[in-house]
């Protein structure tokens, strides 16, 4: 391995570190209350070193847009990939919920919301994920909605965007429950999920 590649690894690494604690310093403390310098102390770099990488808090926010809609891609390729499509819209639901069922994501989520809220640039990457996301189950709704030959059906993508808030909203209640999903819970998702398509 070439010195100039080592380098490049080594920064990379830096990088990542620091959106990392980030991240941390985001879920413990608020977006509003963490400053660069407290994730350059958590981080254990200078400050000079968070901005040779980013030259804001927004630009570490942008970033950690980035690193979700990686995550997003793999659901997202996985749904269009597997079939049947009911077979695959299932197993969305079940990876989704578990995604979003993570406290620290849930806790992340609220942050960027709040702040999305005050600086409309911050939803920019967090909204063109979720779209991302959207299309691809809408793809998979229309799929499901014709092997089930649907009458009067609503159109996928209304059903996507309810599929995603009926996920995303039993993920939260759960969290901030200190909980995960019950069984009972998860099922009625389901039935929910079945109406709707």
């Amino acid at each position: 391995m070439s010195e100039k590649q080592s380098r490049a690894e080594a920064a990379d690494a830096r990088r990542q570190h620091i959106v990392q604690t980030a991240v941390i310093c985001f879920i413990e403390q608020g977006f509003h209350q963490t400053s660069i310098r407290d994730i350059a102390k958590r981080a254990g770099v200078s400050l000079g070193n968070i901005y040779n990488h980013f030259d804001s808090k927004s630009a570490l926010i942008a970033e950690i847009a980035t690193i979700e809609a990686s995550d997003l891609e793999k659901m997202q390729d996985a749904l269009s990939a597997a079939s049947p499509p009911r077979t695959a819209l299932d197993s969305f639901v079940t990876r989704y919920l578990d995604y979003c069922s993570k406290p620290a994501h849930t806790a992340l989520t609220v942050e960027i919301l709040a702040e999305a809220v005050r600086d409309p640039k911050i939803a920019d990457g967090f909204g063109q994920n979720r779209d991302h996301l959207l299309a691809a189950l809408e793809g998979q709704i229309a799929k499901v909605q014709q092997d089930l030959k649907a009458e009067n059906a609503l159109a996928p993508q209304d059903c996507a965007e309810f599929i995603l808030d009926l996920i995303e909203g039993l993920a939260m209640r759960a969290v901030f429950s200190g909980r995960k999903a019950t069984d009972a819970e998860i099922k009625a998702l389901r039935t929910a999920i079945d109406r709707i398509l």
